[in-house]
């Protein structure tokens, strides 16, 4: 679509072209690849509202499991929680390039981020109690799959995701139950296919199946994802005339 309304030749291209190019490509490396910490937040935002979690009771929120496509003045801090983290985290990594979850090589960049990820999703399991637990394993599998492409890895991501499954569909939540059991089929193709090509469309697909269906529940963050894909789409496109590999982190 991009490519009929602002054709390379076109004078709207190249000045699109010229503002997309100062942005800092270090700090855009860095911000691709906060979206699997959207999802985990978004989330967190969902089970605050669809179940009894005792650290917010004093809060004394109406309580609803079965909402649809919510988007109400309470959804602002769940915006305002990813914009506050995104902004700090942008500046820590700044701050502390040598540091090694913030090194400035995309790769080393995002198997770290994501593994800090892991265990700042373990840890919430704390706040948010055992409904946080399916979603903490499959962020741990995301980032297994990132690390390695072994056989292995590969069976114990298939491992944890049908323990995620079992949990999700013992406690009777809809999202992380219905997202493992569509992606676990694509996780065993990848480990008989052998296939790398393979193992990207894993990488990719669990992180945009779990966007769907919270997409389905939190109107207000599938309107962020969905700005995201735009943003990264029209960037590509413009500095380099690429198509955009969504949600593959460590290509160039």
């Amino acid at each position: 679509m991009l490519k009929r309304i602002f054709p390379v030749e076109s004078n709207q291209y190249q000045l699109l072209r010229n503002l997309f190019k100062k942005i800092d490509t270090d700090s855009l490396n860095r911000f691709e690849i906060f979206f699997p910490m959207w999802i985990m937040f978004a989330f967190q935002h969902y089970l605050i509202k669809s179940y009894d979690i005792a650290v917010y009771r004093f809060m004394e929120i109406d309580l609803n499991r079965d909402y649809l496509f919510s988007m109400i003045r309470e959804d602002l801090i769940g915006v305002f929680n990813i914009l506050i983290h995104s902004i700090v985290l942008l500046w820590l990594m700044k701050r502390f390039e040598s540091f090694g979850l913030f090194r400035i090589v995309k790769m080393d960049s995002q198997t770290n981020f994501l593994l800090f990820l892991s265990i700042y999703s373990l840890i919430d399991v704390m706040i948010f109690g055992r409904m946080m637990f399916p979603l903490a394993l499959l962020i741990l599998v995301l980032y297994l799959l990132y690390r390695s492409s072994s056989m292995q890895i590969k069976i114990i991501s298939i491992l944890l995701t049908i323990v995620a499954l079992i949990l999700s569909l013992r406690q009777d939540e809809p999202i992380v139950s219905t997202a493992t059991m569509v992606y676990l089929p694509l996780l065993v193709v990848a480990l008989i296919a052998k296939s790398e090509q393979y193992l990207h469309y894993a990488q990719k697909y669990l992180l945009l199946i779990l966007f769907i269906f919270l997409f389905t529940k939190e109107l207000w963050f599938g309107l962020i994802g969905l700005g995201y894909f735009l943003f990264f789409h029209s960037y590509y496109y413009f500095t380099s005339n690429e198509k955009y590999n969504w949600l593959k982190f460590d290509s160039n």
